[in-house]
């Protein structure tokens, strides 16, 4: 494996280049000597020089930016122990008091209400939807025993 100055090398951009600039320059050279627009075994050979380079550059860019474990442990630990070192204020309340808030809408705020209570059903309306529909069926069954 190539060490970093030679991969730097090899794609043609200074030691300190950014990503972007790396990223660049592996795109021209691998447009200019890959082996599908050039049939030369060496093109071949410098195709794989140059992917091996950007490779290598773009890990190690990465592991320089990649957080550690143990780093994200220590920062959970620091978290932790400032917010349980410190009291809450104890004056606040988390009980819910609404008494004092008027409705603009007449409803009482000292009842309970739910948004998804069911509206009772009307036991008339149920058997004439329901025996209703069956006198048509039969109805219709009738007229059809009859036309035939």
């Amino acid at each position: 494996m190539k060490n970093l100055p030679d991969c730097y090398h090899i794609l043609g951009v200074q030691k300190g280049a950014s990503q972007k600039e790396i990223k660049n320059a592996y795109r021209q050279l691998s447009l200019k000597y890959h082996p599908d627009r050039n049939k030369g075994d060496a093109d071949g050979e410098k195709f794989k020089q140059i992917t091996e380079a950007y490779q290598l550059l773009r890990r190690e860019e990465k592991s320089k930016t990649k957080v550690s474990e143990t780093d994200v442990a220590t920062k959970y630990t620091q978290f932790w122990k400032k917010y349980d070192g410190s009291k809450m204020n104890d004056d606040f309340n988390f009980e819910s008091n609404f008494t004092g808030f008027k409705n603009p809408f007449g409803a009482s705020t000292q009842e309970e209400y739910n948004h998804f209570r069911e509206k009772e059903s009307s036991f008339k309306i149920t058997h004439v939807i329901l025996y209703g529909g069956l006198g048509l069926i039969a109805l219709w069954i009738i007229l059809t025993n009859i036309i035939k």
